[in-house]
C-alpha cells in the first residue's frame, strides 16, 4: 500500500505518495505497533498534535481507511529517525479504528503477531546518530 509520505505536510495528499516503509516482518511474523501514542500524533486532538491544514486528518483518515490500510507512526519514519530504523503502526489509528483486515488476518492465521515498540524518540533514537545508550 502506498500513502502520503508525510501526512502531517499542511499541502500533503494522493499525488505525494511515497512507498510506506514496512510495518511487519516476513521472516519472524512481527507486525510493530507504538506501545503508546506519541505526543505529536495527527489524531491527538490536543494542540501538542501535528498541525495540518483544516480538514486535511479526515481526508488522510478516509483514504487509509478506504483501503484497508494503516498509518505509520511519524516519529518511527526519516527523518525523525535512521534510514533502517524500523517503522510501526501508529498507536493512535489502530486505538481508534482497531487492527487493519490484514493484520488480522495474519494474526488469526497464525503468520502474525503484534509486538509493542517504544517510541523511538523515548528511547533516544535520532536521525543523527541511531540509538543512543
Amino acid at each position: 500500500m502506498s500513502a502520503p509520505h508525510n501526512p502531517a505536510s499542511p499541502e500533503a495528499g494522493p499525488q505525494d505518495e511515497d512507498p510506506v516503509p514496512p510495518v511487519a516482518d516476513p521472516e519472524t511474523g512481527e507486525i510493530r505497533l507504538l506501545e503508546d501514542r506519541c505526543t505529536t500524533c495527527v489524531l491527538n486532538p490536543a494542540a501538542s498534535a501535528v498541525p495540518l491544514r483544516p480538514g486535511r486528518r479526515q481526508q488522510f483518515i478516509r483514504e487509509v481507511r478506504d483501503c484497508g490500510g494503516q498509518i505509520v507512526c511519524h516519529s518511527t519514519m526519516p527523518p525523525v529517525v535512521p534510514e533502517g530504523f524500523p517503522a510501526a503502526m501508529c498507536r493512535g489509528f489502530v486505538d481508534a479504528y482497531g487492527l487493519p483486515q490484514a493484520v488480522q488476518e495474519a494474526i488469526e492465521l497464525g503468520v502474525g503477531r503484534i509486538v509493542e515498540v517504544p517510541d523511538p524518540k523515548r528511547t533516544g533514537a535520532s536521525a543523527r546518530g541511531g540509538l543512543q545508550q
